[in-house]
């Protein structure tokens, strides 16, 4: 299907101009008129706008904020269009959020070429944005199941509990869905109900569990379970409120609960309905000292706790629920839900030989050590004595899976485990998940030592890359930490070797590298000379394909169309690289290169239009793709970028400096 633009402008000579221009290849829609365009929007979504900046009654500018503000509107790519050619005009259309801007009187390769970069740019992100929505939704999924992981461990330290903190979620979500609340905050008791309890953890097992009356001391203990329940919970951001439920479900309507004696309305809402439902699951379940209480008494109770212990607007509604025989149906859904959590002997579903797998001292997969039994091997070996430890990690297996299929991802890492264990004779070799694998050498502390083992890694997985086929389409990145002879903590070497790894995968053409305590630290010089090497990297193109290519394929795509782009249009296209080093020349640690590059990345991006391509080129440098940028703009960019920069960073050991060249 044709692309749908939707052009807004008074002038009647200009709409049938760009009509004529680009009727072939998209589809066109032309209002001469603000209002027009507002009642086109209400019922249609086009693909890309261009807006005329000057206009009676409704200008340009007021309808790009109208646009902005809307959340049906504020994704689509905006083109302005105007016969203004100032600097400060040009400036305004990017503040106020448009990809681009086109003068008028049209030139016709100039118009198609924008709006074609443009919608092909806007193409790009919404692809990436529909990744980024599975992977958001993916690790929601992760969390939720450590939620309700985290749940099962609270509930298992009291006999009598089990299955509590789900049952109290479920009532959560079942009272808060009769009182009308919305889908989002429905989801949000759910699992802020789910975490009530998780203060237990720090409770001693033979106080939660006492049969008998407990001692001041230890009702003290059970009453600080819900301090350190919000203490537990204050960073965590995903979802509103986590940490409320868990402080203040024990306050009272009457103000004589805990921890603070909170009183009616002052309580939160989110606590007085987990404080209610908390209290009912307590009465239906079976304790030491009694059976669980019929819903006849449960009810009889609550009614008695109106106005004093509960909200007595939630006990009226609640005991409508009990009446209905909701919360039983609630409940019996939810146990189907979580039951194969509560099966500790089948972990992830898989068993050897009556063994779990995180037991096992073989990978099930690849026949390597264990994780667990990996790490134990090398954290005994490094109280004897120093080593090489080495992270490999099987590059592109992602797309193997998702390509071929995960059984042809699962013989990769077979392959790639058999490599390893013939180059390793007696050393120790792990698969710790996914696609990765540590590697350790006992008593190899040299660095030409540990560079021997490594080639003799790479050689030995070219050859095998030489025989099957699917390994031809990955390599291996390998992160190095090297112990001296009194060895070191295993944490602190694995730590310093995952430093290294993350530095070895931002630059894609070398394959190793060991932990360094400074960072990658540049001089303008050396900028100018890294900068030059691009340039000629893509003039010759043919021989060095991929140059720049990262971990993420649509910035390969975004490249490729950049080089596209640069041939068909007749602007040049220029690449600014962005390089940060140290002020005075002084060595500067890893981790404040780091602080660095994060603060100057998001000036960057900040600063950038809607058609602009920028990528990490490594661990000090941004490169930049500025497309149909006049010369003279370029400094208002680069100038905005460094304050920022400076802004955001807020030190001065670290500088920024900035090298461009046409391409």
């Amino acid at each position: 299907m044709k692309k749908i633009i939707l052009i807004v402008d008074d002038d009647r000579l200009t709409l049938a101009t760009a009509q004529n221009l680009l009727g072939d290849m998209y589809k066109v829609v032309a209002v001469n008129s603000g209002k027009q365009a507002y009642k086109y929007l209400d019922r249609h979504t086009p693909d890309l706008i261009l807006l005329d900046i000057n206009m009676p009654e409704i200008g340009g500018f007021e309808i790009m904020k109208a646009l902005q503000a809307d959340p049906r509107w504020m994704k689509i790519p905006v083109i302005f269009l105007t016969a203004d050619r100032s600097s400060e005009t040009e400036v305004e259309c990017f503040r106020v959020g448009a990809c681009d801007f086109i003068s008028k009187p049209f030139e016709p390769q100039i118009m198609l070429s924008r709006i074609k970069s443009t919608l092909e740019l806007d193409g790009y992100r919404k692809d990436l944005q529909r990744r980024l929505d599975e992977k958001t939704r993916e690790m929601e999924r992760i969390t939720i199941q450590a939620i309700m992981t985290v749940a099962n461990t609270v509930d298992a330290k009291d006999d009598y509990t089990k299955g509590h903190s789900l049952r109290v979620a479920a009532y959560s979500k079942l009272l808060a869905q009769r009182l009308g609340w919305s889908e989002e905050d429905i989801q949000n008791i759910y699992y802020v109900a789910m975490l009530h309890d998780v203060g237990k953890i720090g409770i001693p097992d033979a106080v939660l569990n006492k049969p008998f009356r407990l001692t001041d001391l230890e009702f003290r203990l059970i009453k600080g379970h819900t301090v350190m329940g919000a203490e537990i919970l204050k960073d965590f951001k995903m979802f509103a409120n986590i940490s409320v439920g868990a402080k203040y479900h024990h306050e009272r309507y009457d103000g004589k609960g805990y921890p603070e004696g909170l009183r009616a309305e002052s309580i939160p809402l989110v606590a007085r309905v987990i404080g209610l439902v908390d209290s009912y699951d307590a009465m239906t379940s079976n304790r030491v000292y009694r059976r669980r209480l019929s819903d006849d008494i449960v009810m009889e109770e609550l009614r008695k706790g109106k106005g004093t212990q509960w909200d007595p607007e939630l006990v009226d509604i609640f005991i409508e629920l009990i009446k209905e025989g909701a919360l039983e149906k609630q409940w019996m859904l939810e146990e189907d839900m979580a039951a194969p959590i509560f099966d500790s002997e089948k972990i992830y579903g898989i068993t050897m030989s009556g063994e779990s797998v995180l037991d096992a001292p073989t990978d099930y997969l690849t026949g390597v050590l264990s994780k667990r039994k990996g790490e134990n091997e090398i954290e005994a070996s490094l109280r004897v004595t120093g080593g090489c430890l080495m992270i490999i990690d099987l590059d592109h297996f992602k797309q193997i899976n998702q390509t071929h299929g995960h059984l042809a991802g699962d013989y990769a890492l077979k392959v790639t485990a058999d490599v390893l264990r013939g180059v390793c004779d007696r050393d120790i070799v792990c698969r710790t998940g996914g696609d990765e694998f540590l590697y350790f050498i006992e008593g190899m502390t040299s660095r030409d030592g540990a560079i021997t083992m490594v080639n003799e890694i790479l050689n030995a997985f070219a050859k095998k890359q030489e025989e099957v086929d699917i390994l031809k389409e990955t390599q291996l990145s390998i992160g190095i930490s090297l112990s001296g002879k009194d060895g070191h903590e295993f944490e602190e070497m694995y730590q310093r070797a995952d430093k290294a790894l993350y530095h070895v995968k931002q630059n894609e053409n070398i394959h190793y590298g060991f932990f360094q305590s400074t960072g990658l630290v540049r001089t303008p010089e050396q900028s100018k000379n890294d900068l030059e090497t691009i340039i000629n990297l893509i003039r010759r193109r043919e021989t060095h394909q991929g140059a720049f290519q990262i971990e993420y394929a649509e910035f390969a795509h975004i490249y490729e169309f950049v080089n596209r782009f640069s041939q068909r249009s007749n602007q040049k296209t220029q690449l600014l690289l962005f390089t940060l080093f140290s002020s005075d020349g002084s060595e500067v640690k890893l981790e404040r290169m780091e602080v660095a590059m994060q603060c100057m990345e998001q000036s960057i991006c900040k600063s950038l239009r809607g058609v602009d391509v920028g990528t990490r080129y490594s661990s000090s440098q941004f490169l930049v793709v500025l497309m149909g940028t006049e010369k003279e703009s370029i400094r208002i960019v680069t100038d905005r970028i460094i304050q920022n920069y400076f802004k955001l960073y807020g030190g001065r050991d670290i500088t920024l400096t900035f090298d461009v060249a046409d391409y």
